[in-house]
């Protein structure tokens, strides 16, 4: 009898581990598809990675976001901007369905002068310029802009 109950608390045990694998599976952090770099002629970089946040495999919506980093030759982060977007898809089309942006500045010279966004289609696009300013005198200006779009079987690029 004592034989019977011991390993039926070994097999609970088992099952409870088991599903509770499953759940910290599930909430996994968000997934990153692409990552790319771009170059500039004064060895300042960009750092663009698009990510897409973790949600039911079955649904036929996706949140993504496109972020860049904007870096200094000495890989310090001066500026980030990133776009969020909404999309459906049906696997014979897709939408977006909303966008958003938002900005971080890492460096006291530099500032935000201008950011917008808009969808179209399965599209959602995105424009910041950022200022490099030294006692008030604007020094570099960088403008980006950035498209982030959802295929129709969700395939993100």
């Amino acid at each position: 009898m004592k034989k019977n109950i011991l390993i039926s608390v070994i097999l609970s045990l088992a099952v409870l581990v088991s599903c509770f694998s499953m759940l910290v599976y599930a909430a996994k952090e968000n997934d990153i598809v692409n990552t790319s770099i771009e170059y500039f002629d004064d060895g300042s970089y960009m750092v663009i990675t698009i990510t897409e946040e973790a949600v039911n495999s079955r649904a036929t919506t996706k949140i993504a976001s496109k972020t860049s980093s904007y870096k200094d030759s000495d890989g310090t982060v001066l500026w980030t901007y990133k776009i969020t977007g909404t999309f459906s898809y049906t696997g014979t089309s897709s939408t977006c369905t909303a966008v958003s942006d938002s900005y971080t500045i890492s460096s006291d010279y530099w500032h935000m002068d201008s950011h917008s966004t808009s969808r179209s289609g399965n599209t959602a696009y995105g424009t910041v310029t950022m200022k490099c300013k030294f006692l008030n005198i604007t020094t570099k200006t960088v403008t980006h802009d950035m498209q982030l779009s959802c295929s129709a079987t969700g395939v993100l690029s």
